[in-house]
């Protein structure tokens, strides 16, 4: 359900003053992490501190313009009641100035945050075998299955013929900590399904998007190893114990996978006969549907970047870069000059970097023009 902007209020306020219940703080995640601007706002009304501030602020305001303003853009129906249960007088007081600030600032604020493109954040749903989704914590910024999981489902203990799924949006990425131990970090627009618990004999995991790896080393009572198999396309990739990251998007040409630490064996599950690949630190596997996989030595820190909250290029094509910033910063682009698609960029960007200085960045590297229309970039 959505939550009116007197809603928002009234729990952002209670976040601020500590007094914010469980079932309030499930609402505010979920709030937060339906959207990027969502995020944004958040940050900056709870960035201030002091109630004393707070105050000064709201009676700076113009309130009658403001008001003003807020009746020709939304139409709501006040709460009967204010819910928040305080206690103390002067705390009440300055709930009250704080609510209040809350939504002056949420009409001052959301035509401007609409419309804005911004950075992603830490943001991710789990769904569950009985197709239920829940919203992960925005704050805690990973998910422990063997212990998290236990808090949110009456599973317990939890089974191996139960799948899960977690998935980012665009413009959102999570880290996950999987049954065995081993460490998942996806990245936006992304997906990973598993199991509730691991098969002994083996660990398997189905990939679609980008995730960074850190694979725990198990082995079975005899002393092998256990396997862990990671799927995505038409391929499967096995490994022992390792660090690497895989990018597989649906609408990507290519699978890529780059090794960092260990090994791994890439087999093949296509009509088109490929050999299995092993790669070894610092290489990487390029696999496209319907054609042979090449493999080559790469410096694979700009594989990586992404987990460091940075973008690298390497002479890479500036549509290419356009596709990967548009799922951190969530927004379409256009190219008006098509040549502009080839040119090749070379640098490093903050992750976090506003739009704004991303695309001046970008200007100065490709002589293109940058023209952002709402939630969309034109390029000329």
């Amino acid at each position: 359900m959505e939550l009116s902007p007197f809603e928002v209020s009234e729990l952002i306020s209670a976040k601020k003053l500590g007094i914010l219940s469980d079932e309030g703080e499930t609402k505010l995640d979920h709030w937060r992490s339906s959207s990027a601007q969502h995020e944004e706002l958040f940050q900056s009304l709870v960035s201030n501190n002091t109630y004393e501030q707070d105050v000064d602020w709201a009676f700076s305001l113009p309130v009658h313009e403001v008001i003003e303003k807020a009746k020709n853009k939304i139409t709501f129906e006040r709460p009967n009641r204010f819910h928040l249960i305080i206690k103390k007088y002067g705390v009440a007081i300055a709930a009250c100035a704080i609510g209040t600030l809350f939504i002056f600032l949420w009409y001052l604020q959301f035509n401007h945050t609409s419309l804005r493109i911004v950075p992603g954040s830490f943001r991710a749903s789990i769904q569950l075998e009985d197709g239920k989704s829940i919203q992960l914590p925005v704050e805690k910024k990973y998910f422990n299955i063997s212990e998290d999981l236990k808090k949110i489902t009456s599973n317990n203990p939890l089974k191996q013929e139960k799948k899960l799924i977690i998935s980012t949006p665009k413009g959102g990425q999570y880290q996950i900590l999987l049954p065995d131990g081993s460490a998942v970090r996806l990245n936006a627009a992304s997906t990973l399904i598993f199991p509730e618990e691991f098969d002994p004999k083996q660990r398997t995991v189905k990939l679609t998007g980008e995730a960074f790896f850190e694979i725990s080393k198990i082995k079975n009572r005899d002393g092998t190893a256990v396997p862990f198999f990671v799927q995505c396309n038409e391929q499967e990739i096995q490994v022992l114990g390792t660090k690497f990251n895989v990018s597989s998007y649906s609408e990507d040409k290519s699978t890529v996978t780059t090794l960092m630490e260990g090994s791994v064996k890439i087999n093949y599950n296509s009509t088109v006969k490929k050999e299995a690949i092993i790669l070894k630190p610092n290489e990487q596997a390029i696999s496209t549907l319907g054609q042979n996989t090449y493999k080559r030595e790469v410096d694979n820190q700009s594989d990586i970047a992404w987990t460091k909250d940075q973008f690298e290029f390497v002479a890479e094509p500036l549509e290419s870069v356009m596709v990967k910033l548009a799922r951190w910063y969530d927004f379409d682009f256009e190219f008006i000059d098509q040549k502009l698609k080839k040119v090749k960029i070379e640098g490093i960007i903050p992750r976090y970097a506003s739009a704004e200085d991303l695309f001046k960045l970008l200007s100065k590297a490709s002589n293109a023009n940058f023209i952002v229309e709402k939630s969309k970039v034109k390029i000329n």
